[in-house]
């Protein structure tokens, strides 16, 4: 245990620490901060509102019958805008007297005084009741198209919908948390990421750049230091991963979305997917996601570390691996692991040759060291 602590040690430096503090300081400011600070932003407010108001009065599936309440609300919000119009002396001369005249006026080719009239209601004045109106004009769009199937889909993805249709599973819950929730894991998956692959990189090399190796090997614990040191960086990675994920998740609490986590996956709005967590359930798998892709590029950065000669060869081999997945491989396999519009085997192979590959890598290099010659 002495020698394996040793080796936390060795990697989770007091420099190393404030070095990662900083990266991710800036991390979070150029990737993360918005999508905290800024939710719900604009006219995704009224969508964030308004779900939660569904879900509060219809909870978290919606039938025909609450469909039917959900329209009926909508026309008393109509007949309140037609009020609205009718109290407004500018909107009557122009004959917008009521929300059904304002709602099909040609807004596009409309002369400069009538449109001010409109971006006076909508942003100057800020009229919610138009706001929300136009929220849930979108979604009982969506729910009349809840039956419509595109031709153009394979013939699984097909199925997939027909089997959501037919047990009423459709999007009609608005998709601003989904849609903020995605982007947020996929940056803090990068900046995990890169944190991970920072701090775990020097773990074996900085010994081998000092020529302490052939020593330590040596010595009564022998080349069986190696294994420590590899079941060292999976601890460090593991503590590096959890306390980021503390931190970022913790931030993400300040976007209160709480409410939505009972809501199934597939009832926002353009959200199909092959499986059907709910919205809490959704999170613990990209957090596991993050786990299993962190310890797989900690062991990576571990294994090269043994193989190149000094930091700046260990750089150049990791780049093109890193900056590959995160460009490929890390949106579907975090914020779109089990979407529809990606093949349903996709996330799990690619979890699973991941680990493989990186078993068989790690047994190889086992395997190197056992035979190094150390003279």
């Amino acid at each position: 245990m002495r020698v394996l602590w040793n080796e936390l040690k060795k990697i989770l430096t007091w420099k190393m620490l404030i070095l990662l503090i900083f990266i991710n300081s800036v991390l979070y400011f150029l990737l993360i901060e918005f999508d905290i600070k800024h939710f719900p932003n604009g006219s995704h407010s009224y969508s964030y509102e308004m779900g939660i108001e569904m879900i509060e009065k219809y909870g978290t599936t919606m039938d025909d019958d609450e469909f039917i309440d959900f329209k009926r609300t909508y026309a008393h919000q109509v007949e309140d805008a037609t009020q609205y119009l009718q109290s407004r002396e500018e909107f009557v001369e122009e004959g917008l007297d009521t929300y059904e005249k304002f709602l099909a006026y040609d807004w596009w080719n409309a002369s400069e005084e009538i449109y001010a009239l409109r971006s006076n209601v909508f942003f100057e004045e800020k009229v919610e009741l138009f706001w929300e109106l136009q929220e849930r004009e979108r979604l009982l769009k969506f729910y009349e198209m809840k039956d419509v199937v595109p031709d153009v889909l394979s013939k699984k993805k097909k199925q997939r919908l027909e089997e959501l249709i037919a047990q009423e599973k459709f999007g009609i819950y608005p998709e601003v948390v989904m849609m903020n929730f995605k982007t947020f894991i996929a940056n803090v998956g990068i900046a995990i990421l890169f944190s991970v692959v920072l701090v775990i990189s020097p773990a074996i090399l900085k010994d081998r750049s000092r020529q302490l190796v052939a020593i330590q090997y040596t010595t009564k614990k022998g080349r069986n230091l190696f294994k420590t040191k590899i079941l060292a960086g999976i601890i460090a990675t593991f503590i590096v991963i959890t306390a980021l994920l503390a931190v970022y998740f913790s931030l993400y609490s300040l976007n209160n979305t709480s409410m939505y986590f009972d809501v199934r996956v597939n009832t926002f709005i353009a959200n199909e997917s092959w499986f059907d967590p709910t919205f809490f359930q959704f999170i613990l798998l990209c957090i596991a996601g993050i786990y299993i892709i962190g310890l797989v590029l900690g062991l990576l950065s571990m294994a090269f570390s043994t193989l190149v000669p000094n930091m700046v060869s260990l750089i150049g081999i990791q780049i093109p691996f890193v900056v590959g997945f995160l460009i490929i491989g890390l949106y579907p396999l975090l914020p779109e692991m089990i979407s529809i519009w990606h093949p349903k085997w996709l996330s799990m192979i690619s979890y699973c040759a991941m680990i493989i590959i990186v078993i068989i890598f790690t047994a190889i290099l086992w395997k190197r060291e056992k035979k190094l010659d150390i003279l």
